[in-house]
């Protein structure tokens, strides 16, 4: 049965104090829910079949044909549209100018015996990765390389964050992912025919050097400290990026991009 649109003028509402925890890791966390905030996500949501628990709606401006028709399909999957002022959205979003259209939607984790590796690029797996705004990119840049899921290593930061939701640009809702300890990781990589490649300072090898193989695991580490002495036992091999400044690393996002596109630039010439 369809559910009604419902209409709320107070911060208080029991329902806005849920969305609005859901700022919060261990609200997430407890809860199994994220916040995806904007038209452009939210579609990228429904086109990929997340069914949003919750929409949250300003109709005090414009919408587009794009809103009406996620608006149409929570409405369909049994989902509710909260219709809020622009000062309840902005108490949501904590955004001084928020986008009109805010939705809640259920986390997915994935296990890595799920997962069919024929169709993607490569495996991308990350260790301890600490930055949400990085992880998010990566997402996206996965989306653009032909990357269909990412493992993350260890103690990783939330993929579910408003910052790596935002960050991803709507990949979020495309990428699969998976969590797994180092020795899952450990376990998993070295049962697999794949070439393991990793990155450090001191390798010998560039990047463009590589025989990357058929869907190689491209292990990336932390911001800090790169991946940890356990992984790199298990590389195949270890490359490094031309650095002709005074800096010895780049981004892990920026990096991470390089070496998707330079697989991706020897599999289609």
């Amino acid at each position: 049965m369809l559910r009604e649109f419902e209409k709320i003028t107070s911060i208080s509402n029991p329902k806005i104090k849920f969305i609005k925890s859901l700022l919060l890791r261990k609200n997430r966390s407890n809860s199994g829910y994220f916040l995806a905030e904007g038209e452009r996500t939210c579609k990228e949501a429904i086109d990929h079949d997340w069914s949003p628990k919750y929409l949250i709606y300003n109709n005090e401006r414009d919408k587009s044909e794009n809103i009406d028709s996620i608006i149409e399909k929570c409405i369909q999957e049994g989902g509710l549209v909260l219709n809020v002022s622009q000062k309840i959205l902005s108490k949501i979003s904590k955004k001084e100018n928020p986008q009109i259209i805010l939705g809640v939607f259920q986390q997915k984790f994935y296990k890595i015996n799920e997962l069919m590796d024929s169709n993607s690029l490569a495996w991308l797996a990350l260790e301890r990765v600490r930055d949400p705004g990085n992880l998010g990119t990566i997402l996206r840049t996965c989306n653009a390389t032909g990357v269909t899921s990412i493992i993350l290593v260890g103690n990783c930061c939330d993929p579910f964050s408003p910052e790596s939701v935002r960050a991803s640009m709507g990949a979020i809702f495309s990428i699969k992912i998976i969590h797994l300890t180092k020795d899952q990781f450990l376990s998993w990589a070295t049962n697999k025919n794949n070439k393991i490649v990793t990155t450090s300072l001191n390798a010998k090898k560039y990047y463009t050097e590589c025989n990357w193989g058929t869907m190689p695991i491209i292990v990336m580490g932390n911001e800090q400290s790169g991946i940890s002495k356990e992984l790199e036992k298990i590389s195949h091999e270890s490359l490094k990026l031309p650095m002709l400044g005074t800096s010895d690393s780049l981004n892990l996002s920026v990096s991470t991009g390089v070496f998707l596109y330079e697989i991706l630039r020897k599999k289609i010439t």
